[in-house]
C-alpha cells in the first residue's frame, strides 16, 4: 500500500510538472506583440471562395498600436478585417479563460497548444484554440469557432526568426452554412455573383480561402494618430 501510494504521488507530480501556466504563455505573445510600436507593409491578396472570382490584388497596410489601421489598396481588396493586421492583443484583451491543453509540433516548430474560451456572453465567438510558438513565442495558428458565422481557420507562417513575430503570410479558411461570407470579411461582389449567391440553397455549407503575403515590413518608424485620420 505505502509503495502504490508513492507511485501515485510520483505519477501526479509528474503530471503536473508537465501542465504549463496557460496566462504565462499567453502574457508572453502579448509581450513580444507590444514591443511594436506601428508598422507598415506591403501585402498580395488572393481570394479562392466558391462563389467569387477576383483577381488577386495589392494593397500597404499601416497599423499603429492599439488598434489604428489604414488600408491603401488597388483596386479590389477581399479582405478578413481581423486578418489585416493580425493582432494577438486584439484576440486577447478580453475577460478569458485560458486553458492549456499540451505540447505539440505543428509545421515542424514545437507550439503550446491554448485554448481561449470568452467569459462575454455578447461575444461572437464561442471558442478558440491557438498553436502558440515556444521558442518564439507568437501564434503559428488559430482555429475560432463563432456563433453565427461558421468556422475560421487563421494559419500563419515567418520567415526565419523575425525578433517583431510579424508573418511573412497568413491563410484565413472558412467553413460556413446560409450562404454568406463570415462577419469579419469585408469586400464587393459583382452582379453577377450576387446573383449567384441568391441561388445557394439555405444552409447550404461555403468554404473559401484567403491568402494574404506580406513584405517590405517598416516597423517602429512613429506613425502619427493623424495619419490614420487622413483619407477618412
Amino acid at each position: 500500500m505505502k509503495i502504490l501510494s508513492i507511485i501515485l504521488f510520483v505519477l501526479v507530480g509528474f503530471t503536473n510538472a508537465q501542465v504549463k501556466d496557460a496566462e504565462q504563455i499567453l502574457n508572453e505573445v502579448k509581450d513580444k506583440f507590444n514591443k511594436i510600436k506601428d508598422y507598415e507593409v506591403d501585402v498580395s491578396i488572393f481570394v479562392d471562395v466558391d462563389f467569387l472570382k477576383v483577381p488577386e490584388s495589392k494593397a500597404k497596410i499601416y497599423f499603429k498600436q492599439p488598434d489604428l489601421v489604414k488600408l491603401d489598396s488597388e483596386g479590389f481588396a477581399l479582405l478578413p478585417k481581423e486578418g489585416v493586421n493580425f493582432s494577438p492583443i486584439k484576440l486577447l484583451n478580453q475577460d478569458y479563460t485560458a486553458i492549456f491543453v499540451k505540447e505539440d509540433i505543428y509545421d515542424d516548430h514545437k507550439v503550446d497548444v491554448v485554448k481561449v474560451i470568452p467569459n462575454n456572453d455578447s461575444s461572437g465567438v464561442v471558442l478558440s484554440t491557438l498553436w502558440i510558438d515556444i521558442e518564439g513565442h507568437y501564434i503559428r495558428k488559430v482555429e475560432t469557432t463563432t456563433k453565427s458565422s461558421g468556422t475560421l481557420k487563421v494559419e500563419l507562417s515567418y520567415k526565419n526568426k523575425d525578433k517583431w513575430g510579424l508573418p511573412s503570410s497568413v491563410v484565413f479558411s472558412f467553413n460556413v452554412s446560409d450562404v454568406q461570407l463570415p462577419a469579419s470579411f469585408s469586400g464587393e461582389i459583382g452582379g453577377d455573383q450576387k446573383e449567384e449567391t441568391k441561388k445557394k440553397k439555405r444552409g447550404e455549407t461555403m468554404s473559401g480561402k484567403v491568402t494574404l503575403t506580406y513584405s517590405n515590413y517598416k516597423v517602429n518608424q512613429g506613425l502619427s494618430a493623424e495619419f490614420f485620420e487622413e483619407s477618412k
